[in-house]
């Protein structure tokens, strides 16, 4: 329709169908929701980023202490030296020896594991936070002190209660090992359990040469993180002392066993080299009148029985303990060597927290969050405005109070009103 001057009216939409509301009108829209949103906006930028500085102030500074340590490749075709996996002529297969297939590749997960972390856990160190010096198990067992208990259950609440329904839902104490029993297997403590998760997060080991962890050899890094420099430092060192103990244990192990193994067998032929001998001692000194004349030969089988077996104990004995000598020096060979190519020494400077990075991204999301609540808000006030929106508002208001709901069975069963 046109008006008299014969222009197109307002209220005519477009010939090609779309709506008054063009983009240009959505845009100028957009731009007055965000010009009025702007306090919004700054309060919850400005609220955010005053968290964020409160944050990095009250977290205690954290150092990040690292060592590279050389990894020794495996010998995969070891065994016992001289050819001696069996004793010749005696049938005592001692298997091989080696490294019971230890790689390189290995080294990190060893470094990180519960073995290492409870042996670390186990050490002593000096805490410049409390002034003491103690076991990393009593130092993460403390009392908390009063900054502390008001953290726990205020910013750090839901971890306080995770932690709470796992103590809650933990395991028993293991029962305690009677005097004398041979089941030498003991379990960490709930304690020392709550340290070596703790000690979990302050430790970890990476190599270089990724995509070759079954390669020979090569640099792997391991990093302790802890609230004082010296102290990861110390963490660093304790945790190359004992993966170097735990690394020698895998390695030596088959050896360890065929030594075992050997030490009670040569034993057990001394012991029956020494009856043997007594026995042909004792039977010469009986029959020492009847055998120099030589008119006994049931004697003269008889000795000769003795001797062969003193002969056959004595070869035994001979072989068995070569054979102790050369597993002893096999089992100096495989002592892994971890090499330290850079020594771990403090740091100078804290690697956490990281105050940009902080307040950034503590910025960003408050500003987030002020566009998304100024969207809201404008939502909100263009609903309450319109005539129609509010006559919706009011049929879900109707259709949630009981007689509503009553309403709506009695039409979906298909009984009218009237009935």
């Amino acid at each position: 329709m046109t008006d008299p001057n014969g222009s197109m009216s307002e209220r005519e939409p477009p010939a090609d169908g779309r709506s008054p509301r063009g983009d240009r009108v959505y845009l100028i829209d957009l731009l007055l929701t965000l010009s009025r949103g702007r306090g919004l906006i700054v309060l919850w930028v400005l609220g955010f980023g005053l968290a964020g500085v409160l944050y990095a102030a009250l977290v205690s500074p954290e150092y990040t202490a690292t060592a590279k340590v050389v990894r020794e490749a495996s010998d995969e075709g070891g065994g016992l030296p001289g050819g001696l996996s069996s004793v010749q002529g005696l049938g005592l297969d001692l298997g091989a020896g080696g490294s019971a297939g230890l790689t390189p590749g290995s080294y990190p997960e060893i470094a990180t594991s519960r073995e290492v972390r409870l042996a670390v856990t186990r050490d002593t160190f000096s805490f410049p936070s409390t002034g003491r010096r103690t076991t990393f198990v009593e130092h993460v067992n403390r009392p908390a002190g009063p900054l502390d208990s008001v953290l726990r259950y205020t910013l750090w609440l839901p971890w306080t209660l995770k932690a709470t329904l796992e103590d809650l839902g933990g395991r028993a104490e293991p029962a305690p090992v009677a005097a004398g029993s041979t089941d030498a297997v003991t379990y960490p403590t709930d304690a020392e359990e709550r340290a070596i998760a703790a000690l979990g997060q302050k430790i970890s080991a990476s190599t270089g040469d990724s995509g070759t962890l079954d390669g020979g050899g090569g640099l792997m890094t391991i990093a302790t993180t802890a609230t004082d420099p010296t102290l990861a430092a110390r963490l660093n060192e304790r945790v190359i002392e004992h993966l170097r103990t735990r690394v020698r244990t895998i390695r030596t192990e088959t050896t360890r066993e065929s030594l075992t193994f050997i030490e009670e067998r040569f034993q057990a032929v001394q012991q029956e080299l020494d009856a043997a001998e007594d026995r042909l001692s004792q039977f010469l000194e009986r029959n020492r009148s009847v055998l120099t004349g030589g008119t006994e030969p049931q004697l003269e089988f008889r000795r000769e029985r003795l001797r062969r077996e003193v002969r056959f104990k004595e070869q035994l004995y001979s072989q068995l303990q070569e054979q102790l000598t050369q597993t002893r020096l096999q089992l100096q060979r495989e002592q892994p060597v971890v090499t330290v190519a850079e020594k771990p020494a403090p740091p100078s400077t804290a690697s956490a927290p990281n105050w940009t990075f902080t307040i950034v991204l503590s910025l960003c999301l408050g500003a987030l969050l002020g566009l998304v609540a100024t969207f809201l808000r404008a939502a909100f006030r263009r609903q309450g405005d319109e005539e129609e929106t509010r006559e919706k508002m009011e049929e879900v208001r109707a259709s949630l109070r009981p007689a509503g709901i009553v309403q709506g069975i009695r039409k979906e069963l298909g009984i009218s009103d009237s009935s």
